[in-house]
């Protein structure tokens, strides 16, 4: 039985897609009307909403803008990307204009509703007039997308769902650590056995993406991390409001991916904002290692792709770090969207320049650090293929290095490519948009960021270059651990860096081997160097945090680990006169598999936690971290409103509960164990376990500490209690 592929919406034959974005927009206005009327029906509004927001517009913009014949993944990437920066867009554009006309409250269900509607039904007579004669066939075989193999890769998400369900009500953790072997044994099997046809790795990909992020975010009610707070915060005062300040001095309010989206998800769907950052941030998450496999799928093959991408999920920080930075994540996705653009052939020039302006705006407008990170790569990647071209360079590096033909080798390959978008109109029209924003916005406080952080580097380059104290990649590594699994651990990454350092130079000293497109293979080195940069620049690193920087660099250097490891194999077979084949590329991909999930297993703290030497994740064992609960959001709002912000100290996690109510109370330090008075706030973990946690620094590596309360409440000094519930109280102490 055939249905229409519901990811080439774009395909059907006019009449079928306007009958059904009308039904979807029909059942939008229904759920919306019932609920008002106060017939809930759950999850239904919640679902429809989703889709809508999430799909709707950007399939009929494809339609417009006559964008047909992708693959059906990509098709619905770049759906999903448009949609995503027309809805960002279009909040800018009321929270503008709608105060001119009268509308004081433009972020509220009304304005919305009607402004997303009409432009739907704009969008739709444009997709009608200009694409009415287009019509593909694209059927989807109903028995195969209920096949036994698909409902066991999507049943992966629901087993996390219902993990973090079981670990917030009974804090049982056993089907968490469950998930895991599952993740493991879908790993061995791809890697020994062809028991998924590769038709499926997306899905699998998307699948264990998800698991992994959701067996995190959905831990405890309250949102976990440290920027999140601060998300939050500057989110829900739209809410609040009904309308965006763009006065308010902060990096975080200049970001539309949070003061536009967030408000427009959580009002049209009906969910607190707390629920739109634990469930649709990191499903919208979750697209960015399905569009990377897009693109290491073209540059490689289906394997190495598929395994780039585990190496890429796996990393601690893709399912706990960027769960607490809502803005990166949607960042990540539109970065992700733009190479999608650069690297498809099949889209005419004209229309990559419009995807390639809106996926660029969103891109500036959702978070500052990844933007001048990637303009740096666009400038430094135009200026290496624009030199490569010139007769000057192309001789002296033929004299240089002739023995290996590299250049040689690079120009030919680039002389036969395809077109280029990566243009110098694009490029400083890229800048132009990022320096108007930043400056106009929030203060210019995003533009100060970045004029700071680089004044402190170059004013540090020659006093500090390679010092282990300042240049935090290089503290990182060569800070000694003290258990044995931390070596461990520490030497794994170490041996992936090692391979993705092998992997860049064989794409470098000989590109024939590889299909890679000129566009990633500049873009691959180039970030190569940033990485470099982050372990022996000063301060560069720390700017952003060293695991975030690397994380970022994966979205390039990934497939390099897998390549790496391939040329290493090949290079030693070499070595013993032995002819390589695809028994040995066979043998090869099955020790990729087993040292990805040791990587996992490790990363994760699932083996930490197995063997209940030192655990290390939330999500799988009951360790302190920045995780809440309903007690301790109570007391810091009985906090809030009887004490003043600086009277209040906490410790380095219970701090960052104030924060999303737009407070920054005082942390407790070492050296302030002895001052009073203060209020001091304890949350559970400092009740039960009577420690105190403390952020401690070495120039600029962070690491964690525990202090006894009473080091902070002596005898000499009098102890009142002023607030206490069942797992939170707050203290002063004079």
């Amino acid at each position: 039985m055939n249905i229409p592929n519901p990811l080439k919406l774009n395909e059907w034959e006019i009449k079928k897609f306007l009958i059904f974005v009308f039904s979807i927009q029909l059942s939008v206005w229904g759920l919306i009307w019932l609920d008002i009327i106060g017939i809930n029906i759950p999850i239904f509004r919640q679902l429809i909403c989703f889709i809508y927001l999430t799909f709707i517009p950007g399939f009929i913009i494809l339609r417009i803008l006559k964008i047909h014949n992708l693959d059906s993944i990509e098709n619905m990437l770049l759906a999903l990307g448009l949609s995503l920066s027309t809805i960002m867009i279009l909040g800018l554009i009321i929270n503008s204009v709608f105060p001119l006309i009268g509308i004081n409250k433009p972020f509220s269900i009304e304005s919305l509703i009607i402004s997303i509607s009409l432009l739907v039904f704009f969008f739709s007579i444009l997709a009608y007039l200009r694409d009415k004669e287009y019509y593909i066939k694209s059927a989807s075989n109903l028995y195969r997308l209920l096949s036994p193999k698909v409902l066991v890769i999507l049943l992966i998400p629901f087993i996390s769902i219902f993990g973090t369900y079981l670990v917030n009500n009974f804090q049982n953790y056993n089907l968490q650590l469950v998930l895991f072997i599952i993740i493991f044994i879908i790993i061995f099997i791809l890697g020994f056995f062809n028991f998924f046809p590769k038709s499926l790795y997306p899905l699998i990909i998307f699948s264990i993406s998800l698991s992994l992020l959701y067996h995190y975010s959905l831990i405890s009610n309250f949102l976990t991390g440290w920027d999140i707070q601060i998300e939050y915060y500057l989110s829900n005062l739209v809410i609040e409001n009904g309308f965006w300040d763009p006065t308010i001095p902060s990096n975080v309010n200049a970001m539309l991916s949070i003061t536009s989206l967030a408000p427009i998800y959580s009002i049209l769907l009906d969910m607190n904002l707390i629920w739109v950052f634990k469930i649709i941030y990191p499903l919208l998450f979750a697209f960015v290692p399905l569009a990377l496999y897009q693109i290491f799928k073209k540059q490689t093959n289906e394997k190495i792709a598929f395994f780039a991408c585990i190496f890429f999920i796996s990393l601690f920080t893709f399912y706990s770090e960027m769960l607490g930075l809502a803005r990166q994540q949607i960042a990540e996705l539109f970065l992700l969207l733009i190479l999608v653009t650069i690297l498809n052939e099949k889209i005419h020039r004209n229309k990559q320049f419009i995807l390639l302006i809106l996926f660029s705006f969103a891109l500036i407008t959702s978070h500052y650090g990844l933007t001048y990170i990637f303009m740096f790569m666009l400038v430094v990647a135009f200026l290496l293929m624009k030199l490569s071209k010139i007769r000057f360079f192309i001789d002296f590096k033929d004299k240089i290095f002739n023995r290996f033909t590299i250049m040689k080798n690079l120009i030919n390959k680039d002389r036969v490519n395809v077109y280029s978008p990566l243009k110098l109109n694009y490029i400083l029209l890229f800048i132009i948009i990022t320096f108007a924003w930043y400056l106009n916005v929030s203060q210019s406080s995003s533009l100060k960021t970045i004029v700071t952080i680089g004044d402190r580097i170059i004013s540090t380059f020659l006093t500090d270059f390679l010092n282990p104290t300042t240049a935090q990649g290089l503290g990182i590594i060569q800070k000694e651990t003290q258990s044995l699994k931390g070596v461990f651990v520490k030497y794994i990454h170490l041996t992936s860096q090692f391979f993705i350092g092998i992997g860049i130079v064989s794409l470098i000293l000989k590109p024939k081997l590889f299909k890679i497109r000129q566009e990633f293979r500049y873009f691959s080195i180039v970030t190569f160097v940033i990485a470099v940069m982050g372990i022996i620049l000063p301060y560069f690193s720390s700017s952003l945090n060293t695991s975030r920087l690397y994380q970022i660099t994966l979205i390039f250097l990934a497939p390099f680990f897998i390549i790496g490891i391939l040329t290493v194999s090949r290079s030693l077979l070499k070595l013993k006169n032995i002819q390589w084949n695809n028994e040995y590329y066979t043998k090869t991909v099955k020790i990729i598999s087993v040292f990805l999930i040791i990587f996992l297993m490790f990363n994760s703290g699932w083996i930490q936690t197995m063997t209940g030497d030192n655990p290390t994740s939330i999500s799988l064992s009951n360790v302190d971290g920045p995780i809440f609960n309903k007690q301790e959001i109570l007391a810091a709002k009985f906090a809030k409103e009887h004490i003043e912000d600086n009277s209040i100290y906490a410790d380095g996690y219970r701090h960052l509960i104030f924060l999303s109510f737009g407070i920054n109370i005082n942390k407790l330090r070492k050296n302030n164990m002895n001052i009073a008075p203060i209020f001091l706030f304890l949350g559970e973990y400092n009740i039960k376990s009577n420690n105190i946690y403390i952020r401690m620094r070495e120039g600029t590596i962070f690491f964690n500490q525990y202090f006894n309360i009473d080091l902070f409440t002596r005898n000499d000094y009098k102890i009142n209690q002023i607030y206490t519930n069942q797992k939170s109280k707050i203290i002063v102490i004079q």
